[in-house]
């Protein structure tokens, strides 16, 4: 068995930790927020099985929760520049309509921006990279 660094090791046990806690949440009904299709199939893949929801629309996702009696969602849109402007946009919106919008997972996978990840589609490649300690990562 190939010996991992211990920043390899330390970045997989927290991406390890981001996505067993984000398929609990799901599973207990926290709706999770992404920006498209391929970033519910990846968070799908990682094992979170709850309601997924796409921000097709900045109006139609406040539109969503207008009607429904939702304490908390999980906010998670790509992790580069234009993520983060969709991140206060969409927090921006969704205030006083959701009561807690979470964006904690969000910055916890940034870290993902110093192997070269920066959207929430490549995340499971970027776990698998790790677990098979591959030497092509910038670590």
């Amino acid at each position: 068995m190939v010996k991992q660094p211990k920043n390899r090791t330390k970045l997989l046990d927290e991406l390890s930790n981001v996505f067993e806690k984000l398929a609990l949440e799901s599973r207990r009904g926290t709706p999770i927020i992404v920006e498209g299709k391929k970033d519910e199939e990846t968070l799908r893949r990682l094992g979170v099985g709850g309601e997924i929801i796409l921000i097709k629309s900045i109006r139609g996702l406040r539109r969503k929760f207008e009607n429904r009696d939702v304490r908390r969602v999980i906010l998670l849109p790509d992790l580069d520049k234009e993520g983060e402007h969709l991140l206060k946009l969409v927090k921006k919106t969704l205030e006083g309509v959701v009561r807690e919008i979470d964006v904690s997972y969000w910055r916890r996978l940034r870290i993902l921006k110093r192997i070269g990840f920066t959207e929430v589609e490549s995340m499971d490649l970027a776990f698998r990279k790790l677990q098979r300690g591959s030497r092509d990562l910038p670590l």
